[in-house]
């Protein structure tokens, strides 16, 4: 058997091209794959790889920066991992869904679609959500009670009288 038996023109034009881009907007997908790698600044990152049932594939950055806590509380929250997994294996096959936008041209001319931000699937259960909205689990009273006092229910304090 050689590589050209079965090639015609016939069998290239009708075969798939493989290549399969998430849209822009919401698509909902599952972690494929997480890696830990060095990016080109030398710095610590998570290489993620979004698919979704098409067969499309986008990767993601969380690189050792200034957005790295942001950006892995928005994957948690999206994906329903606990806040401080580090059991990046665990993570492949979570669900949610990956807000994408028209990417810049790269050195060939091409433009590419890339990760805008992470957000949960509508209706789904997620192990972060009542840690996110921490102001709403406050009884009532001590809601109440800040008001009652003329103070906000940010949680900052400030004693000058005017």
């Amino acid at each position: 058997m050689g590589i050209w038996d079965g090639v015609n023109h016939n069998s290239v034009a009708s075969a798939d091209s493989g290549f399969q881009e998430f849209k822009v907007g919401d698509n909902e997908a599952f972690i494929k794959s997480v890696q830990q790698k060095w990016s080109q600044s030398d710095n610590e990152m998570l290489v993620i790889t979004f698919a979704n049932d098409d067969g499309a594939e986008i990767r993601h950055y969380i690189v050792d920066g200034e957005y790295k806590l942001q950006k892995l509380k928005q994957l948690c929250i999206a994906f329903d991992i606990p806040f401080g997994n580090q059991d990046v294996q665990s993570w492949v096959g979570k669900r949610g869904i990956v807000v994408c936008k028209r990417g810049k041209p790269n050195s060939n001319g091409n433009v590419y679609n890339e990760v805008s931000f992470l957000r949960p699937k509508p209706g789904g259960s997620n192990v972060n959500r009542s840690s996110a909205n921490s102001t709403q689990s406050q009884p009532q009273s001590q809601q109440n009670h800040s008001a009652e006092q003329g103070q906000s229910d940010d949680g900052f304090t400030d004693d000058i009288p005017f």
